[in-house]
């Protein structure tokens, strides 16, 4: 019994410990970043391409689906942080593995007006690696990988990556 419990504590670990492997670079044309507030349908080169648009600010993409518990508590999280600090940081959101109409019911039941791309074929989570829902990449203005954080965020989490990106 205690190995079982043992085993679980790791694979909870690992499952939810933050990553800091820089494995991810964006390449490509400059894409404009989509209108806030809506659930623009991108390709992964496009994805690229808006991360590319965006060097020289930093941005916080998050990978979320409407059927995701831990979603479900960061988001109000995620739009408060975009409302506060939308002049020294882009907040995208990136909904996967899910239905366009759930995606939007959610992004108006939070009241969501950050900027969001729908990644219907999972191009995009898959180009990121993505290995859990939600999962948040954090990068500098330089357009460098900053973090990986596999897991819901928490204020304090949140708090201490905005730090991280004003150093």
């Amino acid at each position: 019994m205690l190995t079982l419990l043992a085993l679980a504590v790791i694979i909870g670990y690992v499952a939810t410990r933050p990553v800091t492997e820089a494995s991810f670079e964006a390449s490509g044309t400059p894409v404009a970043l989509p209108a806030a507030g809506q659930l623009t349908e991108l390709s992964a080169d496009d994805f690229e391409g808006v991360l590319v648009g965006l060097r020289g600010t930093p941005v916080i993409v998050n990978i979320w689906a409407s059927w995701c518990s831990p979603c479900r508590t960061e988001t109000p999280l995620l739009e408060r942080t975009w409302r506060a600090h939308s002049s020294e940081v882009v907040i995208l959101g990136v909904a996967s593995k899910d239905a366009a109409s759930n995606s939007l019911a959610f992004m108006d039941e939070f009241g969501v007006t950050y900027p969001n791309v729908f990644d219907s074929s999972g191009d995009i989570r898959a180009r990121l690696g993505l290995r859990g829902f939600p999962t948040t990449y954090v990068f500098g203005a330089d357009g460098s990988l900053r973090t990986t954080i596999v897991g819901g965020l928490t204020e304090q989490r949140l708090a201490a990556v905005l730090e991280d990106l004003r150093a």
